[in-house]
């Protein structure tokens, strides 16, 4: 299903505009299948995931963007995707920010085939001043305050051991947000 989520040109189309599609909660792949037999234009950037599950090896791919997937719309289309079910809203779009959406989506389909070797990491929720919890590594189960992102895989936080405030750098893969 993987490379049927992914097997499209993202170019300009004549009378379409690539649209970032609002799907409900985990609908993404949902709303991609309805595309791919309706034959609307979508793209729908997927990351491998790996677990590891009762001596099994698990490996699946979930949407890069969570909520999101990309359309190539008419008002037709739009009308169609809608009643698939899977659509909450469209995002606004112009000539401009499509070209500039295209551009976008090109580099990523281009991350994505290339991403056997390496491992992409999206957590847009990690900004400066989120509260987290540390899931990995030697500062395991530590919480503190995102300080700085030093770039798309280190953040700088703010952590209080002893008393004391300490400031750590740490992989964004071993942080997750702390629940309120």
């Amino acid at each position: 299903m993987h490379e049927i989520l992914n097997n499209i040109e993202i170019a300009t189309i004549e009378g379409h505009c690539w649209t970032p599609v609002k799907t409900k909660p985990r609908c993404e792949k949902k709303l991609a299948a309805f595309c791919h037999g309706n034959n609307i234009p979508y793209y729908l950037p997927l990351v491998r995931s790996a677990k590891r599950q009762k001596r099994e090896n698990l490996v699946f791919y979930l949407p890069m963007f969570s909520g999101y997937a990309f359309c190539a719309l008419d008002d037709d289309s739009f009308r169609r995707i809608v009643n698939s079910n899977c659509v909450v809203h469209k995002l606004k779009m112009d000539s401009v920010s499509e070209k500039v959406l295209i551009e976008e989506l090109g580099a990523i389909k281009t991350l994505e085939l290339n991403s056997d070797d390496f491992e992409i990491l999206v957590k847009p929720e990690i900004v400066v001043g989120t509260r987290i919890k540390i899931s990995g590594g030697p500062l395991q189960g530590f919480s503190g305050i995102v300080s700085k992102r030093k770039n798309k895989a280190i953040v700088a936080v703010n952590l209080e051991i002893l008393g004391q405030s300490v400031s750590a750098e740490i992989d964004i893969e071993f942080i997750e947000p702390e629940e309120d």
